[in-house]
């Protein structure tokens, strides 16, 4: 395990495993999703032409997101659980076969769901990360990280169906620092969401970072994460791996 300075803090931090979000995060996710929802209405034309002919691919994303916003808030953190749940009265209530479109239907949407386009520098920072600390992902999605193409830097994951909660319930973290088999205090816990991914693991115990490529001000009553990143490629420096090139005269 290492231990790296934090270069804006009076003392150096231990870090011995850095956990991230992963959607907009390590990639956009709506690419994805729109790619996943594409593929699994085709799917329907071909399979359960009943739903095509209720739905229109529009009425169909329109529908999946009402259900999900009405679903009971203990079962929010099971995207998966739910999308299939939806699945299953979509079909009941065009005549199609229940079982048949939550299962093979869900795949065919699940795999879209994996086939990402990470960050052009996500990759390079992972490999360089992997080498000095244990890496997790935490997330509140149903993206399966060793699915995707930067599965190969990850020891863990741990999604909030898993958990059962998710961010930014501290039982996610504690889930988290469990399976990394570290202190919470040494792991720290990148993510876009200033909610979810930065206050959330504040609380829970561990070092936070904000991946804020748009710039946004920080709003939030509490004070700053430790560390603010524009762009992926940041980290490695930041925590002490990388010298920055000198600026030019």
């Amino acid at each position: 395990m290492s231990r790296r300075p934090f270069p804006n803090r009076p003392h150096d931090l231990r870090v011995d495993c850095i956990t991230f979000d992963l959607d907009d995060t390590l990639w956009p996710v709506m690419p994805a999703i729109h790619r996943a929802e594409a593929r699994f209405y085709d799917w329907l034309r071909e399979h359960a032409p009943e739903v095509c002919a209720r739905y229109t691919p529009h009425a169909l994303v329109e529908a999946r997101s009402c259900f999900m916003k009405a679903a009971p808030a203990d079962e929010k953190h099971d995207l998966t659980r739910l999308r299939r749940r939806w699945l299953r009265g979509i079909a009941e209530e065009s005549g199609a076969c229940p079982d048949r479109v939550s299962t093979e239907g869900f795949e065919v949407f699940w795999i879209a769901r994996n086939e990402v386009d990470p960050d052009p520098e996500a990759a390079g920072v992972l490999e360089m990360l992997s080498g000095h600390f244990r890496l997790g992902a935490i997330s509140n999605g149903n993206a399966d990280v060793f699915r995707t193409p930067l599965g190969r830097f990850f020891d863990f994951a741990i999604p909030a169906a898993e958990a059962g909660a998710a961010k930014p319930d501290p039982a996610i973290f504690h889930a988290a620092a469990q399976r990394a088999q570290v202190p919470m205090e040494t792991i720290l816990h990148i993510g876009d969401d200033a909610v979810c991914d930065v206050l959330g693991a504040r609380k829970a115990g561990m070092q936070s970072a904000w991946f804020n490529p748009g710039t946004t001000r920080w709003s939030q009553p509490e004070p700053q994460p430790e560390l603010t990143f524009g762009r992926l490629g940041q980290i490695p420096v930041r925590l002490g791996l990388v010298t920055p090139a000198p600026l030019r005269p």
